[in-house]
């Protein structure tokens, strides 16, 4: 059994529900002793394999520091007050239907911007005009705190300010595409950049950010490495179920 239980491929269902749905979906779970793991500070951690089944309770957005700008995002976009739960099952007995499946997928980009496509990106109306305000008040950030974040990445001759462009465009791309790949469903966005360069991939994932598009390939960024143990510089693929 061990060996066949390392072996399993990533799966995650996606849902978001409303007070009574997720009030009575909890009640249930523990009527039969299941498991259901709050995500009480980075909001990801669902998102582990070690989690079979977690929530980000709509308070959780706002309260952890290292993501709290990052995370202005969900104020503003159709889920707001409503309870995200993530679950490596579809919860069919719980009378949930799932709005979106992330699983591995083999993928390897045909190209990247360079920097001054990504400023392009960032220019671009789409996105100025979905961008919270808060997302891009690095003023309010420790600038120390952005230092040492460099550092613990690796990232060397470069500001965060600059690492920032990327982390707006790459957002950017699954909002109005310009790097993507087409399949039978449509245009398929894809994350522009490795893992040490993305931001908040949570967005993504959780369909924040792209939800107009059938699939999406996600790069994880350091926190969904580090909080819930996704694979760095690996594409995931989010697809659309409802």
């Amino acid at each position: 059994m061990g060996p066949k239980n390392k072996k399993e491929k990533y799966k995650k269902y996606v849902f978001w529900l409303g007070k009574d749905d997720f009030v009575r979906f909890r009640d249930e779970t523990a009527q039969k002793g299941l498991p259901l793991h709050e995500a009480k500070k980075a909001v990801c951690v669902p998102l582990s394999k070690r989690v079979e089944s977690g929530f980000v309770p709509p308070g959780a957005w706002d309260e952890y520091p290292l993501c709290k700008r990052q995370l202005s995002w969900y104020k503003g976009s159709p889920y707001f007050g409503l309870t995200l739960v993530v679950s490596s099952n579809e919860l069919e007995g719980f009378g949930l239907r799932p709005q979106a499946l992330i699983k591995e997928r083999k993928f390897r980009p045909p190209r990247f911007p360079d920097r001054e496509e990504k400023l392009k990106m960032r220019r671009q109306k789409a996105y100025q005009q979905a961008r919270p305000a808060e997302w891009e008040d690095l003023s309010g950030e420790d600038p120390q705190i952005q230092e040492r974040w460099l550092k613990v990445m690796g990232i060397r001759g470069m500001s965060y300010e600059e690492l920032f462009i990327t982390h707006c465009a790459n957002h950017a791309n699954f909002i109005d595409p310009r790097y993507y790949v087409v399949e039978e469903d449509g245009p398929v966005p894809y994350s522009i950049d490795k893992t040490t360069h993305i931001c908040s991939a949570c967005l993504e994932f959780f369909n924040i950010i792209g939800a107009q598009f059938k699939k999406k390939l996600v790069v994880p960024c350091p926190g969904a490495v580090l909080f819930a143990g996704m694979a760095p510089n690996r594409y995931y693929e989010v697809v659309q179920l409802s």
